[in-house]
């Protein structure tokens, strides 16, 4: 059944708007006689419970015209006869394909408001019949999109119960539907936004697109070695998608389990922004990934250093074997020996028996990311110094050299120069690990990736959090824009995930952006008034200046001494004031 309750907050708009417009008060009742909505003087004047054999007339009849409110047969048993608030009501039927799902009121408590409906009451009764068929058709939308809603829902569970890879295609290949199998399985490519062509070999793709049934075809690349099966969908015998079903091969499936770091994987694809920064950056990092050199990665907090040093691993050659990441902030000073090079048993109470690797052997053929490398202790970068120099290590409370092949990609959002010079950081540390430096910009000089990274950040969270929210409004782009972000991207992460929390609509509004972001642009707003301001104020003091000693070159020497500036320096002036008059 239709429901108006479901578009309470669209009825809303409605109503709010037709009131200020024709200065009226509206209301909507449901085909159960509940109220809906209403504007706030309507509720205040007549409340919630409504006389229902009023309803029943409209509902039954079409429309209504209750020009002697409590003095009128349909009043009769109303708690308001001979007493009614309300001066004059136009009610109508809300219909849909002959079905009755509800009535909409127009109502004035005053004689001004009577007067006027009274002498145009067929332009109202029309008025009202055109809303009445707006609110119709909004409430059939929302029920048709629940409808959808429900059997995406049902859909999305039956392919999660399969351990198989599923998805389902339009007739272009674009990915509708995956599973979580599908997910884990092609993590290194954006299902959400890519076809099938940046996922499987154009061949076999081709061969799904033609609407023929697949049965397990094996296929073998430097990514996956899989079997695919497909099963076309059909309508009136015209192909318009296709199931298709992924297994992976279990010979290596059990050899992936054997490889340490090699279970996500991620492209240059996953650096979202079409800036020139970024542009340049993806440049440099497919020029030397397949280097063994150390990389330094250098940028504020938020801007996605470690998603820049998961790029170069698995862009390189090394992308095989494993990637260990540390944080050298997050672990006791204490204990970074061992973390970093391991121990062998009985080495220190409550040594593992049997010993333990550390990361860096961990890392064996593959890459080590030391992730905010500033923080690192000083005796810890003598030592791992002399890894970078002798390319062995020795575990704590181990006599045996453990030869090692490594590349070092290290990350920070300090600077090093200056810690270098403070005796904050060793010098030949440094340079051994700036041999390539890459710097990640701040979010706020790169503006023109905000709208990308937020549209992508909506898709990521409409899947985690089951939402369908399709775009940004224009006032909430806008806001996103000129906020000054000092998270940089992992801030406008949070704010997007906050924003599909809190929004109930289909597009992302301004108001449902965190607080921080809206009171920043209220700043921004009220600084710009006063520049401008400032600026109004020096440009008559300029003006009053020459108007007094006269606009020529005299004048304006004189006119720079009692303004207390430089001759030049009010050329410059006159020159800018000239431009925003142009």
């Amino acid at each position: 059944m239709i429901s108006l309750v479901a578009v309470r907050p669209s009825l809303q708009k409605i109503i709010t708007s037709i009131s200020s417009t024709f200065d009226i008060e509206v209301a909507i009742f449901d085909s159960q006689y509940h109220l809906v909505t209403c504007t706030p003087n309507y509720l205040e004047q007549k409340g919630k419970s409504v006389h229902t054999p009023s309803l029943e007339e409209v509902l039954s009849c079409g429309n209504v015209l209750v020009n002697k409110p409590g003095h009128m047969k349909s009043c009769i048993g109303c708690r308001f006869k001979d007493h009614c608030p309300a001066t004059i009501e136009i009610l109508n039927c809300i219909k849909f394909q002959n079905e009755s799902i509800g009535v909409i009121a127009l109502t004035s408590f005053t004689k001004e408001g009577h007067d006027r409906l009274t002498e145009n009451e067929n332009a109202y009764l029309n008025i009202l019949t055109e809303i009445s068929d707006l609110v119709a058709m909004i409430a059939l939308q929302k029920h048709k999109k629940d409808a959808l809603i429900h059997l995406d829902k049902i859909l999305q569970l039956v392919m999660d119960s399969s351990k198989s890879s599923l998805f389902v295609i339009d007739k272009d290949g674009f990915v509708t539907h995956c599973n979580h199998s599908a997910l884990k399985l092609f993590s290194f490519c954006n299902l959400h936004t890519n076809s099938l062509y940046n996922i499987l070999p154009e061949a076999i793709i081709e061969e799904i697109l033609e609407g023929d049934m697949i049965s397990k075809k094996y296929v073998k690349n430097e990514k996956f070695d899989i079997f695919i099966s497909s099963s076309p969908i059909k309508t009136n015998h015209d192909f318009v998608g296709s199931v298709v079903r992924i297994e992976e091969n279990k010979n290596l499936k059990e050899n992936k389990k054997n490889i340490r770091g090699t279970d996500h994987q991620f492209s240059l694809d996953n650096m979202k922004g079409n800036s020139n920064t970024i542009q340049t950056l993806k440049i440099k990092v497919q020029k030397i990934a397949k280097s063994t050199s150390s990389v330094l990665i250098t940028g504020e907090t938020g801007t996605g250093k470690e998603l820049l040093a998961k790029a170069i691993h698995y862009n390189s050659n090394r992308s095989d074997f494993p990637l260990i990441s540390i944080n050298c902030a997050s672990i006791p000073e204490s204990l970074f020996e061992s973390e970093l090079f391991g121990y062998e048993e009985g080495a220190f109470t409550g040594a593992k028996k049997g010993g333990k690797p550390g990361r860096i052997e961990l890392a064996q053929g593959g890459t080590l990311f030391l992730d905010e490398i500033g923080e690192m202790p000083l005796f810890m970068q003598s030592k791992l110094l002399r890894v970078l120099q002798e390319r062995t290590i020795e575990r704590v409370g181990g006599i045996r050299s453990i030869p090692i092949d490594i590349r070092i990609i290290a990350a920070t959002n300090q600077n090093l120069e200056e810690l270098v010079s403070k005796k904050e950081f060793r010098a030949d540390l440094y340079y051994r690990l700036n041999v390539i430096p890459l710097k990640l910009p701040p979010l706020r000089e790169r503006k023109e990736d905000i709208e990308i990274l937020a549209m992508h950040f909506l898709k990521k969270y409409n899947l985690k959090l089951d939402k369908r929210l399709i775009y940004f409004s224009s006032d909430a782009l806008s806001s996103l824009k000129t906020y000054h972000w000092p998270g940089n991207v992992r801030e406008l992460e949070n704010a997007v995930e906050y924003a599909v929390n809190m929004e109930e609509e289909n597009i992302i509004s301004r108001n449902n952006l965190p607080e921080k972001i809206l009171k920043s642009n209220c700043i921004n707003k009220n600084e710009l008034v006063i520049r401008k301001k400032i600026k109004n104020i020096e440009i008559e003091a300029i003006q009053g200046a020459l108007d007094k000693y006269g606009w020529d070159v005299k004048g304006k020497t004189e006119a720079a001494k009692e303004l207390g500036i430089g001759l030049r320096t009010l050329y410059r002036k006159l020159k800018a004031f000239e431009g925003t008059h142009e």
